[in-house]
Formats: C-alpha cells, structure tokens, sequence
C-alpha cells in the first residue's frame, strides 16, 4: 500500500477507489467476504448477545449468498425479497433499550443488510460502508481493550492496518482472475 491512511477520511478514499475498479458482482462479493470475516472475527460476542435463532439467520443469510455468488450469480430479487424478510426478523434490541446493545453486535448485523441490499444495487457506497464496517468494530474492540487508545492513532493500529492489507488483497485478487471456489470465503481473513 503506497498511500499512508491516517483517519477514516483517507480510508474511505482509499477503499472507495479500489472498489470503483470492481464489477457488481465482484463488490457483492468483497461485501459478503467482509460480513463473512465480520462473523467470525466476533463469534463470541455475538453468542453472548444474540439468541441462538437470530445468530442463525445471520449465518444463514451470509451463506445463502455465498452459496449464490459461489455459483457465478447475483442473487435474484425474490431470493434478495425472502433473506431481507428474514433479516427484518432479527430482535434489534430496541424493544428493550435500557438493557444496551453491544455496538459491535450492531455493526455486524447492519453489514450483514448491507450485503443484501449490494447485491441488489449497483452501488459503490455499499461496498464501501461495510468495509468500513470491519474497521469500526476493531476500534470499538481496540477501544474496550487498551487504555491509552486515541482515535487519533487508530489507523497505526497493527490490526487496523493488517485489516487495510486484507481488503487491498482481496480487491486485487478479485480484479485478476479468480475461481468461484469455497476458499474464496477465508481468503485473506
């Protein structure tokens, strides 16, 4: 990476031009490969705060669309129409707002709706939100867990830019060419 990022500004250029040379599918699936690592990155903290059956319509979903682009396709409207329904499923924690919502538990569940609605639009921004996604859940977990964090130093963070790294590698990978194979899910991750 030759241009230094300093702050969520210069990511967001970053990303967004790395991005733009994607097709629409490919950013389908940098999307759901982001959401994917989102998942896994934070297993735990999702089981401690999602019930079980709202964890398995996130899983769910992410697979169902893996499964599609897996196969050289963006999912269809009515396929897109039924996993939206099942997202809009999930208990978002506002009927009960005193008892706090864990905001990594939030971003993860917005990428994984941003997912869907990429691969029903054509929009660079999309793609764009949930990497930056990715990088505001290591923050709220760089934050938490050492003290002396300031955001001004976030993007001198090691996971900060090993995250930076992984998501340059998978946008160049996806501009050469690629097979549609289920490793394509844990590449760089």
């Amino acid at each position: 990476m030759k241009k230094q990022i300093h702050d969520f500004d210069d990511y967001s250029e970053f990303i967004t031009k790395q991005l733009r040379t994607l097709r629409h599918f490919e950013r389908c699936l940098f999307s759901v490969w982001c959401a994917d690592h989102l998942l896994t990155l934070h297993a735990d903290l999702l089981a401690e705060n999602l019930s079980k059956s709202d964890l398995r319509i996130l899983q769910d979903i992410l697979n169902e669309l893996w499964d599609a682009l897996l196969s050289g396709i963006i999912p269809e409207k009515d396929q897109l129409n039924a996993l939206e329904m099942d997202f809009m499923a999930i208990d978002d924690g506002w009927d009960t707002p005193m008892e706090g919502i864990h905001p990594v538990v939030s971003i993860v569940q917005q990428s994984v709706g941003m997912c869907i609605l990429c691969c029903r639009r054509n929009d660079v921004g999309l793609a764009q939100t949930v990497s930056q996604s990715v990088i505001g859940s290591l923050e709220c977990t760089i934050e938490e867990s050492d003290t002396s964090y300031s955001p001004d130093t976030l993007f001198e963070q090691t996971q900060i830019q090993n995250e930076i790294e992984a998501q340059l590698d998978m946008t160049k990978h996806l501009k050469g060419e690629y097979e549609l194979v289920p490793k394509l899910r844990m590449m760089f991750g």
